[in-house]
């Protein structure tokens, strides 16, 4: 029997002592299944794998040519030649390896090529982006516009990455770096589903693509300090209740991130959204990424307020009226349908939800009886013209009246007056 426990106590420190160090360097997840059976599409490649966690996948083995097509044409561009790419990564193949949150089983030379040809596919890609020069005749991915579609959809992937600091070491051999940086490169490349402006100034670390797109969009002001005078965490009413009970809807302007958002005055301002066919995969691995590693929430509050606001295709047409959003889908009911599975945990901090604050001051504005009442007088009154017209008519009345009762009884006082004034005389 004690023998039995023995082994027993051995084998489970064997475990213990075989566990892979945990690693500051970890970026890299798998998504979490509660977020991705809400949409599996939407966190799995389509056409191509980048990185270890879709290698293996049969259907993905089909593009590897396009990538040795690509890596070809990357390496006539530069005065590096493969034996001095494979070095450089072979240099830093500890540091890649931490950056991924699971054990990677490949050897180390396939690990290597792995990376190696993964990374200078992305790189390649995002010159033949900018420059069409670059591309070649028949160039698989730019000359079909679904493949297009298809490899842009996969490398917005939190599961399809390759650290962000390999793509610029190999970018940093070509000749194009003299004329634009790889953080600009990328900027080219993501523009038309980024909704905020590319970074000023020095450029903020960046860990891979994922999180390069939230950088992107990370608030004007200092993290956390909108939630942190919020005394709970609450939800804020649907846009359409909002606006029955005074709140005004407002684009905001002057701003480089979506993410502002301000109440002020009974005016909620939140800057333009483009809502198209990227969208749900863009804010959906955002939210895997920052639930994963991050924690200050941004993205994810975003989806959650929106979600908040969102109730029905009648919130998407005020939004809509008023230049918050702009809808290139179908129908008001696929975005609304979008917003309201976009994020289905629940949070419970309001030092979390960066909207809590917000939301505060929304419901206790849409809770007072003054505002309530004015809206409806404004909504179901002064909205109609023979309304105005009898209001305004009414009013002109009502002060020429008044006018003459005062003539009258100044007149009225007047006589009195001078009748007062005679009898003393």
């Amino acid at each position: 029997m004690s023998q039995t426990v023995m082994e027993v106590a051995i084998a489970i420190m064997t475990k213990i002592d075989n566990l892979p160090v945990v690693s500051t360097e970890c970026c890299i997840y798998r998504v979490p299944e509660k977020l991705r059976r809400a949409n599996e599409e939407a966190y799995t490649p389509q056409v191509v794998s980048i990185g270890p966690f879709h290698r293996d996948k049969p259907v993905l083995q089909l593009r590897e040519e396009i990538k040795l097509r690509y890596l070809k044409g990357f390496l006539s561009q530069i005065e590096d030649d493969l034996l001095a790419c494979t070095r450089m990564i072979k240099r830093s193949e500890d540091r890649i390896r931490q950056c991924y949150q699971e054990s990677l089983n490949q050897s180390r030379e396939e690990f290597v090529e792995m990376i190696l040809v993964d990374a200078v596919f992305v790189v390649e890609l995002f010159i033949r982006n900018h420059y069409p020069e670059h591309r070649d005749e028949n160039d698989e991915i730019f000359s079909k516009q679904w493949m297009s579609n298809a490899v842009f959809h996969d490398v917005l992937l939190l599961e399809n990455q390759v650290p962000f600091f390999v793509l610029e070491t190999l970018y940093s051999l070509t000749a194009l770096k003299t004329t634009i940086t790889f953080f600009k490169l990328s900027y080219e490349y993501f523009k038309d589903v980024l909704y905020g402006h590319e970074l000023a100034g020095t450029r903020t670390q960046v860990r891979h693509l994922v999180d390069y797109v939230r950088v992107l969009q990370l608030p004007s002001f200092p993290r956390g300090e909108s939630s942190k005078q919020a005394k709970k965490f609450e939800l804020t009413r649907s846009a359409k209740e909002l606006q029955e009970a005074g709140v005004k809807f407002r684009q905001a302007e002057g701003t480089s991130s979506v993410l502002d958002v301000v109440f002020r005055d009974g005016t909620l301002e939140m800057p333009h959204l483009i809502v198209h066919e990227w969208t749900e995969v863009y804010f959906r691995n955002m939210i895997a990424y920052e639930q994963c590693h991050h924690d200050y929430k941004y993205i994810s509050s975003y989806a959650v307020l929106m979600d908040s606001l969102i109730h029905t295709p009648k919130d998407i047409d005020i939004l809509t009226y008023c230049g918050i959003l702009e809808n290139q889908l179908k129908s008001t009911d696929d975005v609304a349908s979008l917003f309201n599975s976009l994020y289905k945990e629940t949070m419970r901090e309001s030092s979390q939800f960066l909207y809590s604050s917000q939301c505060e001051s929304l419901n206790a504005y849409s809770r007072t009886w003054w505002h309530r009442w004015m809206a409806t007088l404004n909504r179901d009154y002064f909205s109609k013209p023979w309304f105005r017209f009898s209001a305004v008519t009414g009013g002109v009345l009502l002060v020429l009246t008044t006018a003459q009762t005062a003539c009258s009884l100044i007149d009225a006082y007047a006589g009195d007056a001078g009748r007062l004034f005679r009898w003393h005389k």
